[in-house]
């Protein structure tokens, strides 16, 4: 079943739904672009992760490469390597003051979709989309480092379906006020850059992702991604399109969207 709404379904920008969302949203795109992706070349999901030491007030967040490993304990066999099933190993109680505790460190992973060749080697593009610390909370700054890294040293795509927050900055001249927006920096065209800027009554755009310059790029459709994740994701069955998403639509688009929901009047009868 489809989003009644034609592009971006904005009750999906829900504080309670995003999170969830999101990671769809970037499984799909991945499976997307490795049906069309030529021998040699294949899309994985990434991960990174922002640390931040606790509970100072203005402590410095940092980019980690990848996530922590997990390594499972178990019984060494003849060549020295670990197998067989795991061992639980018990915690060793010590005590400790308050003075020599650990600052607890928080962590929040963030997970993107990457184009890479030469066996996985090389990273070729990266694929953003984008989430509320991104645009707005503590994990700005550090995804603006990120993103410098990407720009001018892959081809870059990021997508902004989410209306809070502040828009990421672009090189002049910047697209105009709109509720989403799709920015991409081919590499070889660097710093030229390319814009979809689409409102709430809009399609959803179909975005060129470009991974060798010598190769015309793959298709990545919006719309075919939101319906996989609107449909896998039964939203149908909690969303109340009776009430008003979050954030709020602007009036004259909350009297727009109510009219995809009206039902249409009964003909009457020898009418």
């Amino acid at each position: 079943m489809p989003s009644p709404f034609p592009g971006m379904d904005p009750y999906l920008e829900a504080p309670a739904e995003w999170p969830g969302m999101h990671s769809l949203l970037i499984a799909h795109a991945m499976g997307e672009l490795n049906r069309q992706l030529p021998d040699g070349f294949r899309a994985k999901i990434d991960e990174y992760v922002y640390v931040r030491e606790a509970p100072s007030n203005d402590a410095e967040r940092t980019l980690l490469g990848k996530p922590d490993a997990f390594i499972p304990e178990g019984k060494p066999s003849r060549n020295g390597r670990h197998g067989g099933a795991a061992v639980l190993i018990l915690p060793v109680t010590v005590p400790t003051s308050r003075g020599t505790m650990p600052v607890p460190r928080k962590k929040r992973r963030n997970r993107a979709v990457q184009i890479v060749t030469d066996g996985g080697r090389r990273v070729v593009t990266a694929v953003e989309v984008l989430s509320p610390s991104n645009k707005a909370g503590e994990d700005r700054e550090a995804y603006l480092l990120k993103r410098r890294e990407y720009l001018g040293g892959v081809n870059f795509v990021e997508i902004d379906l989410l209306r809070a927050g502040n828009r990421m900055p672009v090189v002049r001249p910047a697209p105009p006020p709109t509720d989403y927006l799709v920015f991409a920096s081919p590499l070889a065209e660097f710093p030229e850059w390319m814009a979809w800027a689409f409102t709430v009554r809009e399609e959803l755009p179909v975005i060129p992702i470009h991974y060798d310059p010598d190769r015309p790029p793959v298709i990545l459709s919006l719309r075919g991604v939101l319906d996989r994740v609107y449909d896998e994701s039964r939203f149908e069955v909690d969303a109340d399109y009776t009430r008003p998403p979050v954030p709020a639509l602007r009036p004259a688009d909350a009297e727009w969207a109510a009219t995809l929901f009206a039902k249409p009047a009964k003909k009457r009868k020898g009418g």
